[in-house]
């Protein structure tokens, strides 16, 4: 009974917390969302500066990209959202780029 117990909870804490919690890496200072550059605009930004963009999405107040670099590694990328500044580069767990502050 204890064991069913303790099973039941840990899957209710479990579920209320994971949706909480940030799934990047990196977290971008609170902007104004309509002063935010279009995923057109940091697609055509990034692609004219050689990378190649899969996909992108919000996250952390970023734009989080997953593309390619000019050098042709695979990575996970976090944007600016109003400059289009490249803040982060992830690949596979390893920071290779991280923007000082």
């Amino acid at each position: 009974m204890n064991y069913t117990l303790h099973i039941a909870y840990s899957l209710i804490v479990w579920f209320f917390t994971i949706p909480a919690s940030a799934t990047g890496l990196f977290e971008c200072e609170a902007t104004e969302k309509s002063a935010w550059l279009s995923e057109t605009e940091v697609t055509a930004k990034l692609t004219a500066e050689g990378w190649d963009v899969r996909r992108m999405k919000e996250d952390g107040g970023c734009w989080e990209v997953y593309g390619t670099t000019p050098e042709g590694q695979r990575v996970e990328v976090y944007v600016h959202p109003v400059s289009g500044e490249v803040l982060l580069i992830n690949q596979r767990g390893t920071i290779l780029y991280r923007k000082e502050s």
